[in-house]
């Protein structure tokens, strides 16, 4: 079975500005709003859209050092999480005033990154049932990303990618007897594999969970 990952990192061409430095990324807050505001959906009870910046050599998400939003005299100042997911509010009112947003990066070129994922990780025993009830809203939020005749050019979500910290290298062990292989911190594996009734047990807490389709 031939796999391709669908993590939906979208780079989108108004996401963000040419570098005021290598490390120094400048956008307005306008322009995420239109995409983070799905988060406030009903039905996405478990899944997000989230922002990150990723390495595009190592395909790693990349340290923000800081990141901030300003607008004349008012400032404020993100408190950036271990993920390293840019923590945006989603606020009308700042789509409104529309201040602009400046992340610096520890790294230096890194790539603006719209994925769609889990909002909590995944850790120890995961169940076949958990990973089902978790894909149908992945393909719900894939499709209001999409906007209209999003159901026309979709792909189908059948399973989920694994990403661990640290490019962690090792084994997810199903049920079932089988093994699924962590690549490099990442790991794809699709429902049927899992199968119904069945679980995996993980051998650390995810970093991000996201869509994965595969083609056979």
């Amino acid at each position: 079975m031939k796999k391709t990952a669908l993590a939906l990192i979208a780079m989108l061409g108004f996401t963000c500005a040419l570098p005021t430095s290598a490390q120094e990324y400048m956008f307005t807050y306008s322009k995420l709003y239109t995409q983070l505001k799905n988060n406030n959906k009903e039905g996405h009870d478990d899944v997000k859209v989230g922002v990150f910046f990723v390495n595009p050599e190592s395909n790693q998400i990349c340290t923000i050092q800081k990141a901030w939003m300003e607008k004349e005299k008012h400032y404020e100042e993100f408190v950036i999480p271990p993920s390293n997911e840019l923590p945006l509010p989603i606020d009308n009112n700042l789509r409104s005033a529309n201040p602009l947003v400046f992340v610096n990066t520890q790294e230096g070129q890194c790539d603006y990154s719209l994925v769609v994922m889990t909002k909590d990780n995944l850790e120890g025993k995961v169940t076949y049932r958990q990973i089902e009830k978790i894909i149908p809203q992945m393909q719900t939020m894939l499709e209001d990303l999409s906007g209209m005749f999003s159901s026309w050019f979709t792909p189908e979500i059948n399973g989920v990618t694994l990403e661990f910290a640290n490019t962690l290298e090792g084994q997810i062990q199903l049920s079932n007897g089988k093994v699924v292989p962590i690549v490099q911190g990442k790991a794809q594996l699709t429902l049927d594999e899992i199968g119904p009734g069945g679980s995996m047990q993980l051998p650390e807490v995810t970093q991000r969970v996201l869509p994965f389709i595969s083609h056979q």
